[in-house]
């Protein structure tokens, strides 16, 4: 097997190779750089911990230092991605003098534009922050000739297809290179459209299963949390990374494992920017070996010996499932993945179902005792009864008021950015948005009323985002979905 002292590349980069220790690359390192290095796109279907990052970033370096390439765009999912992404590739660069900036939303934008006024070879970032950028004219989108797709099915998961449409129609690339999980689906459809000609780079062998041993443990709605302190308990000091559905459910779990004692935090899409690096940068330090996470650290990010992965929710497909349980036994280390089992039997066969066939397995909130019911016990140490009544159900809430869905084409329009905000989003708007049951669109509303709406924006909706945050005492209200 050829060493990268061996590859065709320019001292700076094995410079700075050896100084991070690499010396073998991995299967799709040793396929994929002489492809990009030679000026074809490349597709890449490869698994979490594969070395795709270096993979590319190491490619494009070099062909910018042979004068082939002029400036590079890489698109992540998520802002943590972009960060880890930007940081891996500077430590690429570091010897070539080439200027690699990182931009994502959660934080003063102020900050990024002094940074791209000085220049930028390397642009990484997420869609919509580049599309921020692009409208006050930060960036001219032309002095790209190369685009990079990390996680493309993440992103088109997250509702970005129409933003990267978008920013792909004003860069117009000439090559483009996608790394992904899947190739079908909707991703499909975008190599179809933007990428015509290609070369595929398939690694078939999944990290998943070589050195994680996996358990399902059979829970009721009333035992998940004193099965989950068992394990950590078990787990001693080993970090232990715990998926849940929602934000609530990472807030509320991560304030019962505080108020007994443990090390615990939580990282969410409803947590500021800075909170959420403070939340991975102690967990990654050991200061905290706990982190209650929702799916958005899922994907791509490194965190090297988490000992356990814990899904208290579980995932909706097999794909998900798969990059959770990832985020253990890497680096040849042993790991352990437990997944929660309700004790449903119609539940049960859906899971296996979904695990055996790859299909997206629903997660549904109805149902007697479900989320949005009456008449479950739910309270303080309850995690999987029903909600304070039917106003709380997901009818509640109008179709637009959450989620990638309710972006629409138009507000993501180069053309409406650049006249200010969207129309969609003011307050006007949101108010109607809302479900039949909603209150508040008109008139008095009652004190519980006004309680119930609260409820409803704790780390949510827009229109209640500013508000300071509710006593512990109004935290623990909120139950969890089996």
């Amino acid at each position: 097997m050829v060493n990268f002292e061996q590859m065709p590349l320019s001292k700076e980069i094995k410079r700075a190779l050896k100084g991070l220790d690499y010396k073998t690359p991995t299967e799709v390192q040793e396929k994929t750089i002489p492809l990009i290095m030679k000026g074809t796109n490349v597709i890449s279907k490869s698994f979490t911990g594969s070395g795709k990052t270096a993979a590319f970033g190491i490619a494009i370096a070099e062909r910018m230092l042979q004068g082939r390439a002029k400036s590079v765009l890489i698109l992540c999912p998520t802002r943590e991605l972009a960060t880890q992404v930007g940081k891996e590739i500077s430590s690429i660069i570091k010897f070539t003098g080439f200027k690699l900036v990182t931009v994502y939303g959660g934080h003063k934008i102020s900050t990024e534009l002094r940074e791209l006024d000085r220049g930028v070879d390397i642009l990484c970032a997420t869609p919509g922050r580049l599309l921020d950028h692009f409208k006050r004219r930060a960036i001219d989108p032309r002095i790209f000739d190369t685009v990079v797709l990390d996680e493309a099915d993440r992103m088109l998961d997250m509702g970005f297809i129409s933003d990267l449409k978008e920013i792909l129609a004003f860069v117009r690339p000439e090559y483009t290179h996608l790394f992904s999980a899947t190739l079908d689906g909707s991703v499909a459809q975008l190599i179809q459209k933007y990428i015509p000609e290609y070369k595929e780079v398939i690694i078939e062998d999944e990290i998943l299963g070589k050195n994680i041993i996996e358990k399902t443990i059979t829970v009721s709605r009333n035992s998940k949390l004193r099965e989950l302190i068992a394990i950590i308990k078990n787990a001693g000091e080993g970090r232990v990374l715990v998926f849940v559905s929602t934000k609530r459910y990472a807030d509320k779990l991560n304030f019962e494992l505080k108020d007994q004692g443990f090390k615990s935090t939580s990282i969410h899409g409803g947590k500021t920017q800075k909170g959420r690096e403070i939340s991975l940068k102690n967990f990654k330090l050991g200061r905290k070996n706990i982190l209650i996470a929702t799916d958005v650290a899922a994907r791509g990010l490194q965190v090297d010996n988490v000992e356990f992965v814990v899904n208290f929710d579980r995932p909706n497909d097999a794909d998900t499932y798969k990059h959770r349980v990832g985020r253990t036994g890497r680096m040849g280390a042993t790991g352990h993945a437990i997944t929660f089992m309700p004790e449903d039997a119609e539940s049960r066969e859906l899971w296996f179902d979904s695990m055996k066939s790859r299909r997206a397995m629903p997660m549904g909130r109805g149902g007697r005792g479900g989320y949005g019911t009456r008449g479950s016990s739910g309270g303080r140490g309850s995690y999987g009864g029903g909600s304070r009544g039917p106003s709380r159900g997901t009818g509640s809430r109008g179709p637009s008021s959450r989620g990638p869905s309710s972006r629409g084409p138009s507000s993501r329009s180069f053309a409406s950015r650049s006249g200010g905000r969207s129309p969609s989003r003011n307050s006007g708007d949101r108010s109607s948005s809302r479900g039949p049951n909603s209150r508040g669109s008109g008139g008095r509303s009652s004190s519980r009323g006004h309680r119930e709406a609260e409820h409803r924006g704790f780390h949510g909706s827009s229109s209640t985002r500013k508000r300071k945050p509710r006593k512990n005492s109004d935290v623990s209200d909120f139950v969890y979905r089996s």
